[in-house]
């Protein structure tokens, strides 16, 4: 079976807005790593919008760090799935639109062959936790008090505590951790 992992950046204040962490060189190899093993993306609609504005464009012209563009190439070809209630319409290769967040279909995709699939959006993180449907949790937290942005869990609440086990902790450069966790059994 797959994993549904979720690699995601936030600040120290809990904001989880990617335009305030520091997106350097090291970052995008980490995050170019967890690319390599997943097959598909999952995204709310927020998300896609400004990743569809950036990523599809490097990949075509190769203007970028060494890193953004191998993000870019690695990304350009996944699977990825967009949760929209308002039915957005995309150009971007192989991405399909799906109106709800269904979980027999979370559950489908994880039983396909295939390799991982990450979640990177706080809107649909907040409606997958709840379902119990994330195998593995990494938060990149960057030395930044962003003092304003997305928080997790604005939308949908959770009706009761998540344990999770820790697993390991990358250091950046920057200051930056990456803390993996995996959800207690």
């Amino acid at each position: 079976m797959r994993k549904l992992i979720l690699a995601i950046n936030t600040t120290l204040d809990g904001f989880c807005d990617h335009r305030a962490v520091i997106a350097d060189g090291e970052l995008h190899e980490f995050f170019n790593e967890l690319l390599k093993k997943a097959d598909t993306m999952l995204y709310g609609r927020k998300t896609f919008e400004l990743m569809e504005a950036y990523w599809p464009m490097i990949a075509r012209t190769k203007e970028g760090t060494k890193e953004e563009v191998e993000f870019a190439e690695l990304l350009d070809p996944m699977e990825k799935i967009v949760f929209s209630k308002s039915g957005y319409k995309t150009d971007w290769k192989n991405t399909t639109v799906l109106q709800e967040m269904n979980p027999s279909v979370i559950k489908a995709l994880k039983q396909k062959t295939g390799k991982n699939l990450l979640v990177g959006s706080p809107s649909i993180l907040d409606q997958l936790i709840p379902m119990d449907l994330i195998d593995e949790f990494i938060y990149v937290v960057h030395p930044i008090l962003a003092g304003a942005g997305k928080r997790f869990f604005e939308i949908e609440k959770l009706s009761q505590k998540v344990q999770l086990s820790f697993q390991d902790c990358q250091p950046f450069l920057s200051g930056a951790q990456a803390l993996h966790y995996v959800r207690s059994k």
